[in-house]
Order: structure tokens, then C-alpha cells, then sequence
């Protein structure tokens, strides 16, 4: 379990480590197949979001599920850091 807080002050994203899944819940969107934040106004406090989505990029991976949106099965782990750097969130 990883706190990810800002989409709600609870909010967590999980790994599951048999199955290699990270489920992000709401910290990070796959709409139409490409990678967004949630609308900042259904967060609590969206640029801490934005700032804890950024413990996805160090975790270990290789299917990424979204509670919107279809899930990564290949290439998951470096969409996800790839669309956090491009944000500006990771290096």
C-alpha cells in the first residue's frame, strides 16, 4: 500500500506483487488511452496529487490498472514515469 493523497486525503494506490500490478486508483487517469491527472476540481487538493503521484515512478511493475481508463500490460512502468517526467513531477 502507497499513500498518494490529494485526490482524497485517503487516497492509496497498491501493488500487487505476485501479478506485478499497480492499481493507481484515481492518482493518475488512463482516458482514451492516454495518461491524465483527475479533473482538479473532484480532488481534495490536486497539486498534492500531482506531487505523491510521484512515488509510482520508483515502484516495481509491469501492468499499470486505472480506475478510469483501459490498463497498460506492456511498457506500463515507463509510460507511467514517462508521463510524470513529461509533467514535471520526476526527473
Amino acid at each position: 500500500m502507497h499513500h498518494t493523497p490529494g485526490h482524497t486525503p485517503g487516497h492509496i494506490s497498491l501493488v500487487h506483487r505476485p501479478s506485478e500490478v499497480l492499481i493507481t486508483g484515481d492518482a493518475i487517469f488512463n482516458m482514451n488511452a492516454k495518461l491524465s491527472w483527475p479533473f482538479a476540481m473532484a480532488c481534495t487538493d490536486f497539486p498534492l496529487n500531482q506531487q505523491t503521484a510521484a512515488v509510482l515512478a520508483d515502484l516495481d511493475y509491469s501492468v499499470a490498472a486505472f480506475t478510469h481508463g483501459p490498463q497498460i500490460e506492456v511498457g506500463a512502468r515507463e509510460a507511467v514515469r514517462g508521463f510524470l517526467r513529461r509533467e514535471g513531477v520526476v526527473r
